[in-house]
C-alpha cells in the first residue's frame, strides 16, 4: 500500500522546521509528547485520528507516503474542498486522480497538527478491499518529520514527541537513514547462493510483506536464479492497483548488527510504479519491522531497533493458497482473488471470483478479513471446512493447511 512519487538520487534534506512547513503544530496539553494506541491490521498501525475535530477515523501510519493523505471520499463528506486535481501513482502500476485539500487540521492524542494544505487521494477506494477495513487517510512525511516517533508493537502504542536529544536502550541499534524527497531508505544486505548482496531498502510500516525486490534488482543481481523454490501470487493492493510478485525464501537479511533469517521474500516484475524505480533495492515492510520496537529520529537521522519477544518468530504465508478480498458496506463479504496453482484451494477447485460463505459451519461474516488471513496461516495439517457460492451454485470444500513456500 503506497502513495510515492519517484526517489530521485538527490542529496537528502533536513526536515522542515513547522515554522518553515506548511504544516503547523501545537499540543492542547501544554506539553511536547503524546501517546495513542493503534490497531494493528495486516501489519500495520491504525491509528485514531481526528479531521477538523470530529471522528475520529482511522488513518494508516506510513513512513513510505511522502505526505500525510486524507482519503477522497471521506474529505468529501466533510466538506473539505478540493482543488488542483493530479496524479498519483503507488503500489501496482496505474495511477489514481488526486487533488489537494485546504486548511485542514489532523488531531492525535494531545496533537494538533494544522495543514495549510493537504493531498487528497482515494486511498479507501483502492486498497479497503484487501484491507478488510476503512482507510480514512495516511500519516507520512509530513507527520514523521516533526517528530520523534516510536512504535510499540507489542504495546500497540504510538508516542509522539517533539525531537530532542537521547541515548537508545542498551539492547538498541541506531541505524542511519537517508531522506530523499518523503522517503526514509536504509543500506542492508542479504544472503542468498552464499552471496552477499548488499542494497538501499525503504522502509515502509505500512508494507504488509517482510521484504520486496524492485524489478530492476531482481535482473540486476540475478535474484531468482538464486532460489530454488518459488511460488507466484497476489502479494498485495496499492494506489496503484495490484501486485503480483514471484514469492522464495531468502536465508537472511542483515540491518547492521541484526540478521533475520529465512525471510519470505517478494521479487517484483513491475513494469510502471514505485517497484520498477532504479534508483532503490527494494522495501524493508512491516512484516520485519513489527519485530522490533521502533523509533524514527528524522531529526538526528537514525532508526532505532529494539528487537521485541517476536523477533524469532517464523515468516509465514497463507496455507490454502488464496488471496482474499472483502466487499459490501462492512467489509465482511469475502471473495477469492487469486488462488495459487497446485495449493490446497486449487486441489480442492476452488476458484477466482468465488464467494466465501461459510467458514467452520459459522457465516463468515462472523469473522474480519485480518482473522480469516490469520486462520489459514497457522496451523500446518489443520483442516477447514468452507461454504462456497459461485453464481447459482453453493458447495463445500475442505481444505487442508499446507506450508506453500
Amino acid at each position: 500500500m503506497r502513495y510515492k512519487g519517484r526517489i530521485d538520487k538527490t542529496p537528502a534534506r533536513m526536515p522542515a522546521s513547522p515554522t518553515n512547513s506548511r504544516n503547523t503544530y501545537r499540543f492542547t496539553d501544554g506539553s511536547d509528547r503524546t501517546k495513542v494506541s493503534f490497531e494493528l491490521n495486516a501489519n500495520k498501525p491504525y491509528i485514531p485520528v481526528r479531521i477538523n475535530d470530529t471522528g475520529p477515523f482511522w488513518f494508516i501510519l506510513d513512513s513510505g507516503a511522502d505526505s500525510n493523505i486524507v482519503d477522497t471520499q471521506t474529505a468529501k463528506a466533510l466538506g473539505i474542498p478540493l482543488k488542483d486535481p493530479w496524479e498519483s501513482r503507488g503500489g501496482g502500476e496505474e495511477t489514481v486522480t488526486s487533488a489537494v485539500g485546504s486548511n485542514v487540521s489532523l488531531g492525535v492524542g494531545s496533537l494538533e497538527l494544522h495543514h495549510a494544505e493537504i493531498d487528497v487521494v482515494p486511498v479507501n477506494a483502492a486498497i479497503s478491499s484487501a484491507e478488510g477495513r476503512i482507510v480514512n487517510g495516511l500519516l507520512g512525511y509530513d507527520f514523521f518529520k516533526l517528530f520523534m516517533i516510536e512504535v510499540d508493537y507489542m504495546q500497540h502504542q504510538v508516542s509522539i514527541q517533539e525531537p530532542k536529544e537521547f541515548q537508545p536502550h542498551s539492547e538498541a541499534v541506531a541505524i542511519p537513514i537517508q531522506i530523499i524527497r518523503g522517503s526514509i531508505l536504509a543500506s542492508a544486505a542479504v544472503t542468498m547462493s552464499e552471496r552477499r548482496i548488499p542494497g538501499s531498502f525503504l522502509i515502509d510500516t505500512a508494507w504488509r510483506s517482510a521484504l520486496t525486490f524492485t524489478s530492476p534488482f531482481v535482473a540486476a543481481e540475478k535474484l531468482l536464479q538464486s532460489v530454488s523454490s518459488t511460488v507466484d501470487s497476489i502479494t498485495g493492493m496499492g494506489i496503484g492497483g495490484t501486485t503480483v510478485d514471484t514469492l522464495a525464501r531468502v536465508p537472511a537479511l542483515e540491518l547492521e548488527q541484526y540478521s533475520i533469517e529465512n525471510i519470505l521474500a517478494n521479487f517484483s516484475h513491475a513494469k510502471a510504479g514505485v517497484l520498477s524505480q532504479e534508483d532503490f533495492s527494494g522495501i524493508i515492510g512491516a512484516e520485519i519491522l513489527r519485530k522490533f520496537k521502533v523509533t524514527f529520529d528524522y531529526a538526528q537521522y537514525r532508526m532505532i531497533l529494539e528487537p521485541n519477544a517476536t523477533f524469532a518468530e517464523p515468516h509465514e504465508f497463507d496455507m490454502a493458497g488464496l488471496f482474499i478480498t472483502s466487499e459490501g458496506e462492512d467489509l465482511r463479504k469475502f471473495r477469492i482473488g487469486y488462488v495459487i496453482e497446485d495449493s490446497p484451494a486449487a486441489q480442492a477447485g476452488v476458484r477466482v471470483g468465488d464467494e466465501i460463505e461459510t467458514i467452520d459451519d459459522r457465516p463468515a461474516s462472523a469473522f474480519s478479513l485480518e482473522q480469516v488471513r490469520v486462520m489459514f496461516k497457522e496451523g500446518e495439517g489443520r483442516e477447514h471446512s468452507i461454504g462456497i457460492t459461485r453464481g447459482a451454485q453453493r458447495f463445500r470444500v475442505s481444505l487442508t493447511l499446507k506450508r506453500i513456500i
